[in-house]
């Protein structure tokens, strides 16, 4: 027997058909402050090329290694977006097509990256972020009141914007006060959801100074066993995290942090 979809019988019947029609999109990202020329591009390339990520944010990324994600990553992720400019540089290396993208200026010193990634038809804006570290306070350490400013921002563009992802350095604890208000806003910490281990990215060795170059080249040699999660790969809903480690050493004062991320979706 035919089924007239006029009928009332029809249409239960095709609103059942729909919803079974989920489609379905996996990938996986990755977070790396590379340190602003700490990570040597020799040892940073081959890192990256293996991490198998489809998507890559970069912070701290100076010109030297720019020209060398450019370069010698341009076959693996030919879509790219690259800011370079030391502390406050930034990119995403994407295998996906980049739509869009452009500096967010919440902070003088420290611009945002926000792109818009298209993955198999689904749109999904990507904020890359790095709010400079807190500043000692008689109460402990302190976000001064433009960097936390700097940090509502991006959660709550991340938020008016789903789907979405925000990911980076963003020099906070996961006990801190800025990290339960991210939590509260709705935002998803893909560690905290499916993390393998505890997560500490920070530090892996000494991160570069603005003088005492020399000293600090040295002591750079010296490698340690992390104490700190301080980076970041938080999302929004529909979007979901089926896993989350901390990556290999790419010779940076910080360690990788990558995810898998699915996203189901219905036909409209």
């Amino acid at each position: 027997n035919n089924i007239c979809f006029s009928s009332p019988i029809g249409f239960y019947y095709f609103s059942a058909l729909r919803n079974l029609m989920i489609m379905v999109e996996k990938f996986t990202i990755m977070t790396c402050n590379v340190g602003n020329n700490r990570a040597d591009p020799e040892q940073m390339i081959p890192v990256v090329r293996d991490s198998g990520a489809d998507l890559v944010a970069f912070q701290e990324l100076s010109d030297q290694q720019a020209e060398a994600i450019k370069s010698e990553l341009a076959r693996e992720y030919p879509h790219q977006a690259v800011y370079p400019g030391g502390f406050a540089g930034k990119a995403l290396l994407s295998r996906f097509p980049i739509l869009d993208s452009k500096q967010l200026h919440f902070h003088e010193e420290r611009p945002d990256l926000k792109t818009v990634v298209d993955i198999t038809g689904f749109e999904i804006v990507l904020i890359i972020a790095h709010p400079p570290p807190p500043k000692p306070h008689w109460r402990g350490l302190k976000f001064d009141r433009q960097t936390w400013k700097q940090i509502r921002s991006l959660a709550e563009m991340a938020i008016e914007h789903q789907p979405a992802v925000l990911l980076g350095d963003f020099n906070l604890a996961d006990w801190w006060g800025e990290y339960a208000f991210m939590r509260s806003l709705g935002l998803k910490d893909a560690y905290q959801v499916a993390g393998r281990d505890r997560g500490n990215t920070l530090p892996r060795r000494i991160g570069p100074w603005k003088r005492m170059q020399a000293l600090n080249r040295l002591l750079s040699r010296l490698t340690f066993f992390p104490l700190l999660r301080v980076d970041y790969i938080w999302y929004t809903e529909p979007l979901h995290c089926l896993d989350s480690w901390v990556g290999k050493d790419t010779g940076s004062d910080h360690l990788p942090v990558l995810a898998e991320m699915e996203m189901k979706t219905q036909p409209t």
